[in-house]
């Protein structure tokens, strides 16, 4: 079921799927992946038991999640301000209930960051392909610099240009076909194009801190962490949790799992390798 609400200014849309036992005793808040959808995340509810509950967000600038006038459009999302909207929507449809995270790619680093900000609010976390761990020099361009914010318009403006220019570094194996893919899927399109400067800028304070989070997890050692990686993923591959692992190592709250994958894991055959990988 679809839902839409709106918390001090700011539009949610999400999906909730309710508990298949029809007793809710936790719900699970979800994130999607960068120009996907909020109902994509119910192909995750088989790593969770029939009590419990699904709430999946969308992204700022996905679906109807926005700012609303007369907030600014590329306006920056506090993380207490989301927090507060999913404590709303929770106590409206279930009451006082538990709650857990899960991320996927960019949904990623906003649970991690949830999980750093409100610590006492949840009791496990679920990342798959998560992002947040390395920040990408595209990213670190477009939102952190003034240069980068303003060669994006022009990507936005000369579109055709863009298109040649990505084609031709390709062509004379200056860059690799899977980033000409990445350079020409995030750019090829005006939809995707205002996503990216206004969904990344938006989510710029959902940036987990490393310190913090490995503070967090040797200190609360009854919070269960699960980073799920695929062997083929070449966007977030694992090598990218290196630093993580080596500060947590030893901590048995805290699991990182290697599954058969590339970057989409939302497929059934792909969902039971990460539940059969959470459970051992």
């Amino acid at each position: 079921m679809k839902v839409i609400w709106i918390n001090n200014g700011w539009q949610f849309e999400g999906w909730i799927k309710p508990a298949v036992s029809g007793v809710t005793d936790r719900v699970v808040i979800a994130f999607h992946g960068f120009d996907r959808t909020a109902k994509e995340m119910e192909s995750f509810m088989p790593i969770y038991d029939s009590n419990t509950a699904l709430l999946s967000v969308n992204l700022l600038h996905h679906g109807k999640s926005k700012p609303l006038p007369p907030i600014k459009v590329d306006k920056i999302l506090p993380p207490d301000i989301l927090m507060a909207a999913l404590e709303k929507m929770i106590k409206e449809r279930w009451g006082n209930v538990e709650s857990e995270l899960l991320g996927y790619s960019m949904g990623s680093r906003v649970a991690l960051s949830l999980y750093e900000n409100f610590p006492l609010n949840f009791h496990r976390i679920i990342v798959l392909a998560p992002d947040g761990l390395k920040m990408g020099k595209l990213y670190k361009f477009v939102v952190n610099t003034l240069v980068g914010r303003y060669c994006w318009g022009l990507v936005d403006k000369f579109p055709r240009m863009n298109r040649w220019l990505i084609d031709s570094l390709y062509k004379v194996g200056l860059i690799s076909s899977h980033k000409h893919h990445f350079g020409r899927f995030h750019t090829d399109n005006p939809e995707i194009r205002q996503r990216v400067a206004y969904g990344w800028a938006g989510h710029k304070r959902f940036w987990p801190d490393e310190e913090k989070l490995v503070e967090l997890l040797k200190k609360n050692k009854s919070f269960e962490a699960h980073f799920v990686f695929g062997d083929r993923d070449k966007i977030i591959p694992y090598k990218w949790s290196s630093s993580l692992r080596e500060k947590l190592q030893g901590l048995g709250n805290v699991r990182f799992h290697i599954i058969q994958s590339g970057h989409v894991m939302r497929h059934p055959d792909t969902v039971n390798q990460i539940k059969s990988a959470i459970q051992k």
